[in-house]
């Protein structure tokens, strides 16, 4: 699969869908915390699948005590104690801002689509996303397996380890790449395949997200063998991948399959 381009059209049927808010707004606490055959495929084309709605945001920093939210921390005070100190007006830093706020849970496309929707306000732009994020539910996934198959490729088996079907339009994303993956919808226990070409110039960290641009599931690392000293070297440098902004333009491309296995 050539993925040097900067296409991302959706062809998939269905894909994209989403869910809106329900009920009456209302202030309320956070509550959002190929060459490799496993067996019997059925190739499917996730060369495509744009963002296709609205985009809802991921859970709160996981160190928020629900059960301290009427007695000793009033979170929505540190909120506003917070907002007092942002000052700036630039998109690119509110982007930021906004993406640190919510844990760095979601892409930067979907804190930009709130700020957007906000006028570039922050503190509407993370109110919009308590009242949209209240009752969701995202996918699951686990990665079942991770092996280097021959010395140019990566593979991972991942599983729907949830109890519903991951929604149409989920796609796989790295900042430093361009193309983006649609997802299979898989059913509960069903699994996919994904191959990737090795690159050797830098490490490449994979997630996969809802069609509304939330992170879900565990992360997929590409490291090539001997590119750092030691762990410690490497988990610095995971770090800062998760964080750092990067531009995909100037970053190497790879090719990069997903097979799917109905069980």
């Amino acid at each position: 699969m050539d993925i040097s381009d900067n296409t991302y059209d959706s062809q998939q049927s269905g894909g994209g869908g989403g869910g809106g808010v329900g009920g009456t707004p209302q202030q309320q606490q956070m509550q959002c915390d190929s060459g490799v055959t496993f067996g019997p495929q059925q190739s499917f084309d996730g060369s495509h699948g744009p963002l296709g709605g609205p985009i809802p945001l991921p859970a709160p920093p996981q160190n928020y005590d629900k059960g301290r939210s009427n007695a000793a921390v009033d979170f929505d005070s540190l909120l506003l104690q917070q907002f007092s100190c942002l000052g700036t007006r630039d998109h690119e830093d509110l982007i930021e801002q906004f993406h640190s706020l919510m844990n760095n849970q979601m892409n930067k496309d979907a804190a930009r689509f709130f700020l957007e929707m906000s006028n570039w306000n922050l503190q509407t732009a993370v109110g919009c996303y308590l009242d949209f994020c209240n009752g969701q539910t995202l996918p699951s996934m686990k990665l079942m397996q991770e092996q280097q198959p021959n010395v140019q490729q990566m593979a991972w088996r991942l599983q729907n380890n949830g109890s519903q079907t991951w929604p149409n339009g989920c796609y796989l994303m790295s900042n430093s790449q361009i193309r983006r993956l649609e997802m299979p919808p898989l059913r509960p226990g069903d699994t996919c395949e994904v191959v990737a070409d090795i690159c050797t110039h830098e490490p490449i960290v994979w997630r996969l997200c809802t069609p509304y641009g939330e992170y879900f599931g565990d992360s997929l690392c590409m490291v090539a063998p001997g590119m750092f000293n030691s762990h410690e070297e490497l988990n610095q440098r995971l770090a800062q991948l998760a964080v750092n902004e990067q531009n995909p333009a100037q970053c190497p491309q790879v090719n990069i399959v997903i097979s799917e296995r109905m069980e």
